[in-house]
């Protein structure tokens, strides 16, 4: 620390500033005024809003207190603050009020700033106003998905501009997700309640009861709420694998970063049916990141957890991407069509193990040896409808080239190719490389509870829980605008 003349220099100013310091330093721990100032200042909040229509003239009733974006507003603090209650307290608060006053009128004009009452709406306001924007929330998720795809193009992901790498891509050019359970704000139905032995209240109301008539004490019935959106879940894989089943509403998520802190941007968000018959987390997989792959040009590949099996990674690598998702233990290995037509005129007995192309060897005591075939590189081959090669060595020194994603005739002798044969499979290096970027999405999980109140989602019924899951993804989009923009702007002030 420098002084001069027993007054701090403007560099110790922003080391006592934590906001100014945010703008500069990415590692400080974030306020929540930082996070409303992202929130209101993001015009991705504006062009959500625009999708729902105006109230018809005419129409009776009271005139609207608030414009429309302010229940977008409100929807993006949920995400913030982790309630309705805290959420309606804040914007009831003139420093948070003129931080989104504030920032109204830098994406609306000082006019639109101007006609905001002077404090922002109740919970009762937003419990009301917020079943308005369910007949909206595909529309809502569709626009999010093309803001959020934007945003990461401008941020330099994913663009098709930067070169492509295989073996060693950038950070920038995978997604990552992952699906989470969250906790549901009532407990399982069917899970009975254990009356504690020896309460006098207890007792009492026994008491009372044993005194009504038999048969209102039949009719009677505690009451317990319900939530339509919760269901059974099991994570951890199947539970023949050790899987568990956890209770509660379940989405899928989908996002890019790059190296830089703070860089997170959510790509996409959906809700995820409990019950069979909607093809569970890894079908919702792939459609989210085949819409990703069609927004986003240079998107390389992506990391998954186990849910994704050969069923799920075939579309992708037929995509042109990298499918990067650890390989089933139970997967025994198979025999694949032999080499016949080598140069060396001896017959090569391929299988594949672990997800590897493996050459097998007769021992002098008749079992069959499997010797990993040496990788020299991948070949994807076509555009609307990529072609998966691996080149590998033979153990007599010529290549052999063998296809990874299924082809027809695999589809007819009923052989799951991209089950058996990866991309990059376990304990390779481009394994290595790429899969160690999927813990981000277990953090953004991790993120996502310790933002909730309670560590419960705030909400009842599939559609009120999907708008508060659009919130959470539109606040850390925004913060995460927020804050790279700063940046930026100071290293240009540096740099001039």
């Amino acid at each position: 620390m420098v002084a001069t003349g027993g007054q701090d220099t403007p560099e110790d100013e922003t080391a006592q500033d934590p906001l100014k310091q945010a703008d500069l330093d990415l590692s400080v721990t974030l306020l929540e005024t930082t996070r409303v100032r992202a929130l209101a200042s993001s015009p991705d909040v504006y062009a959500l809003a625009e999708l729902i229509p105006p109230r018809s003239q005419g129409v009776a009733g009271r005139v609207a207190a608030f414009p429309d974006f302010v229940w977008l507003l409100f929807m993006g603090a949920l995400g913030i603050f982790g309630s309705a209650r805290k959420t309606a307290a804040a914007m009831a608060d003139p420093v948070y009020w003129g931080l989104i006053a504030e920032g109204v009128g830098a994406c609306l004009g000082p006019a639109e700033s101007l006609r905001l009452p002077a404090r922002g709406p109740s919970r009762d306001m937003w419990n009301w106003h917020s079943k308005r924007l369910h007949p909206h929330i595909p529309a809502l998720q569709e626009r999010f998905r093309e803001l959020a795809a934007r945003q990461s193009l401008d941020a330099g992901y994913a663009s098709a501009e930067r070169p492509r790498s295989l073996t060693a891509p950038e950070r920038g050019q995978f997604a990552v997700g992952d699906g989470a359970v969250v906790t549901s704000p009532v407990r399982d139905p069917d899970r009975k309640k254990t009356k504690k032995k020896g309460s006098k209240k207890n007792k009492d109301a026994e008491a009372d009861r044993s005194d009504s008539s038999s048969a209102d004490a039949d009719e009677w019935v505690k009451p317990r709420r319900r939530d339509p959106g919760a269901g059974w879940h099991v994570e951890g894989g199947e539970e023949d694998e050790g899987g568990h089943p956890v209770f509660g509403p379940k989405f899928v998520h989908t996002s890019i970063r790059d190296d830089r802190p703070l860089s997170r941007i959510i790509l996409d968000m959906r809700y995820q049916p409990y019950g069979k018959g909607h093809g569970g987390e890894a079908a919702l997989a792939v459609t989210m990141l085949l819409d990703a792959a069609a927004r986003l040009p240079g998107l390389t590949g992506a990391c998954w957890d186990g849910a994704l099996r050969g069923l799920h990674r075939d579309p992708l690598m037929k995509t042109g991407l990298l499918a990067v998702s650890p390989q089933h233990d139970r997967i025994a290995p198979r025999r694949l069509t032999p080499v016949t037509d080598c140069p060396c005129s001896q017959r090569h007995d391929l299988w594949s193990k672990d997800g590897a192309l493996h050459e097998a060897a007769i021992l002098e005591t008749g079992e069959v040896h499997l010797t990993p075939m040496t990788r020299i590189r991948l070949e994807p081959r076509g555009r609307r409808r990529c072609r998966w090669y691996q080149l590998s060595r033979l153990s007599c020194g010529n290549t052999h080239r063998e296809r990874l994603d299924a082809t027809e005739e695999d589809r007819r002798r009923g052989f799951n190719r991209a089950e058996h044969l990866r991309q990059h499979p376990p304990d390779t290096d481009g394994y290595t490389q790429c899969y160690r970027w999927r813990p981000d999405a277990e953090s953004l999980n991790a993120q996502l509870d310790a933002t909730l109140w309670n560590r419960r989602v705030i909400a009842y019924g599939a559609p009120q829980q999907t708008i508060v899951m659009l919130g959470f993804a539109l606040a850390q989009n925004a913060l995460t605008r927020h804050l790279h923009q700063r940046t930026s702007s100071h290293t240009d002030a540096r740099t001039a």
